[in-house]
């Protein structure tokens, strides 16, 4: 039975296989349930004089805060948001809250500009990707990293990824900011002679055969100039010790042995 003195009414009549099912009066709440119907209820509590039926907590839209709270006979005044300071939901704040700043130290660029009912978007500068984000927001930025020589970029940064570098592979080189790396030149198949062999930061260098007969040639005259001036010089050294040591080993002659009697 839905009993009105306990602030009920009834919402399904009883049938043969299912209870009556009791609800709220006008003007009441339910303060207990039992199987999708109310078994007990209790009368909304009246206002007293100098107060009013509060419909809505947020008493101020977006954008705006709260200048002088209701009163009496008096609803709350709402003001608008001042530069540089924001809200971007309905509220009973005093004050609004300050707009954030895109700081570049941290790797971060204005992409919208703060409105009275939206704060400031942040992006991540040129060469950066977001590293903490808030909602739409990014609150941090870092620098993409660098692909290091004899590696290459295998995916390109983006606002919200890092760069993703590769080795090479034998055979092939990159200076780091190649997106694929090049093969080392084949300096045989070009009818060349490979002078510093490619490695995978470097391409190989190749030489014509005539350069690089001259250059051996060019390169290898001085030292054999100056080789050829050493033996020579130590030939003739040779030569004049050897005449020497025969001049001492040789005997007098008898007409020299007489002249020297005679003195």
């Amino acid at each position: 039975v839905c009993d009105p003195g306990q602030g009920l009414r009834v919402k399904t009549p009883c049938t043969r296989s299912s209870d009556t099912v009791c609800e709220p009066l006008d003007g009441y709440y339910c303060t207990d349930q039992h199987r999708g119907g109310c078994i007990l209820a209790q009368k909304h509590t009246n206002c007293s004089p100098g107060q009013y039926i509060n419909l809505r907590v947020d008493c101020c839209v977006s954008g705006q805060h709260v200048y002088k709270h209701c009163s009496g006979d008096s609803s709350t005044t709402c003001v608008q948001c001042s530069q540089s300071t924001y809200i971007d939901f309905p509220n009973n704040f005093i004050s609004c809250i300050s707009c954030t700043l895109c700081d570049e130290g941290i790797g971060l660029r204005t992409k919208q500009e703060c409105q009275s009912s939206a704060d400031t978007l942040c992006e991540p500068l040129l060469g950066y990707y977001c590293i903490e984000t808030h909602g739409k927001n990014c609150r941090k930025a870092r620098q993409h990293s660098t692909c290091l020589p004899g590696q290459y970029i295998n995916k390109t940064g983006t606002a919200f990824t890092d760069t993703v570098c590769k080795d090479c592979s034998k055979g092939s080189y990159s200076d780091g900011s190649f997106t694929v790396c090049k093969p080392h030149r084949k300096c045989e198949s070009e009818g060349q002679i490979t002078t510093t062999p490619g490695t995978k930061s470097s391409d190989s260098e190749c030489t014509d055969k005539r350069s690089h007969f001259l250059s051996l040639v060019a390169i290898s005259l001085p030292a054999l100039v100056m080789l050829g001036l050493a033996l020579w010089v130590l030939y003739l050294s040779k030569k004049r010790i050897h005449r020497q040591e025969n001049e001492i080993d040789l005997p007098s002659t008898p007409a020299q042995s007489d002249k020297d009697n005679h003195l």
